[in-house]
């Protein structure tokens, strides 16, 4: 990511918009009761930092997709009308000229489920600096677990938890070292879209079982869902600069909960 500009438009548009949504749900649909209950399933020291919390996990919780295996056919799934085909051209020639370390076609990839490898990597993109980190085990550090209850919540469906056997698995798709370097890139634009510095994370929160993010989940579920361009709107153009696209991310997602909240 040069600069402010993000090499590919529709994943970081889609995860500065995610937590963009959860922002405006918690200002709009959230009511006070369950406001307290994500501040107390976090274990936040208070609500503005469960709330900013709150966001920037919405936006990383795609981060996952940052792999080579889901970056091959990223272009495939976003091919949904002329508009996206355009848009989808011109992020491969942006990332080809901007090294993004895309495979060779034909290659072998190891793969693995996208919200697997978020909970692999992003415990270490957000606090985590512990040495000796191996196959996305969980350091056993009592200040970083909240990084790992968090990360392993973020995409759970229902009352199933990931297993650590799991998430050691999805680490061996990531992509290494190169990669790393676009999720941190990427995680570090969903922060500063959001407001919050991401290795304050541990400070503030401090989630002990991931049981009680249940409803945290839902909302991230939600927030996602109304990020994508079928709900949100047409597709980010690549030739945007990075302050035209977070105010579209703003508008979309101040659009997609003011339709949630007639709805409901």
């Amino acid at each position: 990511m040069p600069g402010d500009r993000p090499v590919w438009n529709p994943l970081v548009f889609e995860m500065v918009t995610a937590g963009a949504v959860m922002l405006e749900m918690w200002e709009r649909v959230l009511s006070p009761a369950q406001r307290t209950d994500v501040a107390e399933g976090f274990g936040a020291v208070d609500e503005r930092s469960a709330r900013l919390a709150a966001g920037f996990l919405a936006g990383v919780s795609r981060v996952g997709h940052a792999c080579p295996s889901q970056m091959v056919s990223f272009d495939t799934r976003q091919r949904a009308s002329p508009d996206g085909e355009r848009a989808c051209a011109v992020w491969r020639e942006q990332a080809m000229k901007a090294g993004l370390p895309l495979p060779l076609p034909g290659a072998r990839l190891r793969h693995a489920a996208a919200e697997h490898v978020t909970a692999a990597v992003l415990p270490r993109l957000t606090g985590c600096d512990c040495p000796g980190f191996v196959d996305g085990e969980r350091c056993r550090a009592h200040a970083h677990q909240g990084l790992y209850t968090a990360a392993y919540a973020l995409n759970r469906q229902g009352a199933d938890v990931l297993h650590a056997d799991t998430v050691a698995k999805a680490y061996r798709a990531t992509g290494g070292a190169p990669w790393d370097a676009i999720r941190m890139a990427l995680v570090g634009a969903v922060a500063r879209h959001v407001g919050i510095a991401a290795g304050r994370l541990p400070s503030l929160i401090r989630p002990a079982d991931p049981l009680s993010l249940t409803a945290f989940s839902g909302l991230v579920s939600q927030s996602v869902a109304l990020s994508r361009p079928d709900a949100a709107g047409a597709v980010a153009s690549p030739h945007e600069d990075w302050e035209t696209m977070t105010s579209r991310a703003h508008l979309h997602a101040r659009s997609a909960v003011e339709r949630v909240g007639v709805c409901g």
